[in-house]
């Protein structure tokens, strides 16, 4: 009698807990960011002195440390004297926290005003550590005199100096 109790009692529980795991189904982990800020407005300096500012409509911060700004970002890089010597902007942008780079895509432009250069390119790749960018993708660049074209290019990140991989067209030399 005991043993049909006990049979009973457990084929209750098993039909129980069988249709409680059909009627909650599987839950899966969350994959999304693990914060979210906006309308952010980040200062880097060195010794107390401005080295450039970050600013970006949305920033999300992901669960392995990488920050993605999905509205893109505006870079603005300063001199000794604090006053602003380029601007990087750009549609979309990610930060590889552990190689501290940043991948920068979408109507990326370069705009040193002092200079009176302008580089654009639908990606490049900003180190702040080594203070480079550099692209593989096809960039134009224009200056006062000239039209440049060309795939790939290594720069100073402020766009005061650089180097073009494989220059397209006509360019003038002195």
């Amino acid at each position: 009698m005991f043993r049909w109790l006990l049979f009973l009692f457990t084929l209750i529980l098993l039909s129980c807990a069988a249709k409680v795991d059909q009627e909650m189904g599987y839950v899966a982990p969350y994959t999304g960011p693990m914060m979210t800020a906006t309308n952010i407005n980040t200062v880097y300096s060195d010794s107390g002195r401005t080295k450039l500012i970050l600013k970006a409509p949305l920033q999300l911060m992901l669960k392995n440390s990488d920050r993605e700004f999905p509205k893109g970002v505006y870079v603005e890089f300063f001199d000794e004297k604090k006053e602003p010597k380029a601007i990087l902007t750009s549609n979309y942008a990610i930060f590889y926290k552990e190689q501290n780079l940043y991948k920068i895509s979408g109507k990326v432009v370069i705009d040193n005003k002092r200079d009176g250069k302008k580089m654009s390119t639908e990606e490049l790749f900003w180190s702040p550590a080594t203070k480079k960018i550099y692209t593989d993708k096809f960039l134009i660049i224009e200056t006062a005199n000239e039209i440049i074209k060309g795939e790939g290019m290594d720069a100073i990140q402020d766009f005061s100096s650089y180097t073009i991989r494989k220059p397209i067209g006509i360019v003038s030399v002195k």
